[in-house]
């Protein structure tokens, strides 16, 4: 048997929890082939087969961990192909490996288990994010057929009889994260990073939003104020990598989004290029996704500011974390009434707390007493046509 493993998928972390297999034992596969969907650091990675071939056993079953180099998938060794000790196969050896071993593998209680287990058919031409959006609404995606090469989210509501979404549904009902969940060690380990790399330093203040519609929506104004204020400060958008500042073009925020399994920061790609519609409609996407548990990695990555807007939930300051490498995170309490003296009397005023928190290895006070400045300008407009 031809081993593969159990690749390092460059999350930083050692292992990854089985989520969907694409294959089954006895099918034939072919190169770059998805044999898998796997979480690691709280993003749904798919795992290419690295060659063709007829699938042997599958190691693990749905919800299971693996480590980093531990068997993942055998496949039927080929005519000539010579034997290996079964130490190595089983990831013992201290030789040099390159990630697959040729050779017998102990079959004890537990690798019987995996290989009774039952199988069901996935479609191939969605991706994980689309798939688990079908799953939640009951969508069969063998039985359709896609418009294009693939399905779109689109096309699975509109499978379910749900029109296209713009606003958030109301979120999942918290349930109890299982002990080492992906999502908490990945939030674990970023803040040990915060914690060892980061010299922080906090300004709050509160901007005046009584000239806000009641219908606007807190967190694009906050969006379309970070993006002005990131003009007027750019070193707040930016990446310090090895004691360099490094400005960043265009404002990619990550937007913190609390669920059930704990925090997830999708990235909204150049705000400034995308209209109000689009960005409200992003954000309820990576609300659902989130919720799911589905957010595929590349939208966890190439976030140059966070927004946490922790004020839909409750407080009014706080001390945000900045992870590396980047250097600011916005943060948007919870708006409150107080009485203000406006135009020379007391007056009623709607105000927004805002907490700013910004590495100090790598800005100056000065330029964050700035950024949090334009901030509050921005914020205090009346709504934009």
């Amino acid at each position: 048997m031809k081993i593969f493993k159990l690749p390092d998928l460059g999350e930083g972390l050692p292992d990854a929890v089985i989520r969907e297999w694409h294959v089954q034992e006895g099918e034939r596969v072919a190169a770059d082939q998805s044999l898998v969907t796997v979480e690691t650091a709280k993003a749904l990675v798919e795992v290419p087969s690295p060659w063709g071939g007829v699938v042997e056993k599958l190691f693990a079953a749905p919800g299971e961990t693996l480590q980093t180099g531990q068997p993942l998938v055998g496949f039927a060794a080929t005519e000539g192909e010579p034997a290996q000790p079964a130490a190595h196969a089983a990831g013992h050896g201290k030789a040099r490996d390159s990630g697959t071993v040729v050779g017998t593998i102990d079959q004890g209680n537990e690798s019987l288990a995996l290989e009774s287990r039952p199988l069901h058919n996935r479609p191939r031409n969605a991706t994980p994010s689309v798939r688990a959006l079908a799953r939640s609404l009951g969508v069969d995606l063998v039985s359709l057929h896609p418009s294009g090469a693939r399905f779109t989210e689109a096309e699975v509501r509109a499978a379910a009889g749900r029109p296209p979404r713009s606003q958030p549904e109301p979120a999942a009902e918290p349930t109890e994260a299982a002990a080492g969940d992906p999502a908490r060690r990945a939030m674990a380990l970023a803040m040990s990073r915060a914690r060892d790399q980061v010299c922080p330093m906090t300004l709050c203040d509160e901007a005046d939003v009584t000239a806000w519609d009641s219908q606007e929506s807190a967190t694009l104004r906050l969006l379309r104020a970070i993006a002005a204020a990131a003009s007027a400060e750019p070193n707040l958008n930016a990446h310090y990598i090895d004691d360099s500042l490094a400005p960043q073009a265009p404002v990619n925020v990550g937007l913190a989004v609390d669920a059930p399994r704990g925090l997830f920061v999708p990235v909204l790609r150049d705000i400034d290029a995308l209209d109000d519609q689009a960005l409200l409609e992003q954000i309820a996407l990576f609300k659902q996704l989130a919720s799911d548990g589905a957010i595929p990695q590349a939208e966890l990555q190439g976030a140059t500011i966070h927004l946490s807007n922790f004020g839909s939930l409750g407080g009014r300051f706080a001390t945000p974390i900045v992870v590396p490498p980047l250097v600011c995170i916005v943060g948007a309490g919870r708006s409150h009434e107080a009485v203000l003296p406006f135009e020379g009397k007391a007056r009623v005023r709607r105000l927004l707390p805002l907490s700013v928190s910004a590495d100090h290895r790598a800005v100056t006070g000065g330029e964050l007493a700035r950024f949090l400045g334009a901030l509050i300008e921005h914020l205090s407009r009346p709504q934009q046509d």
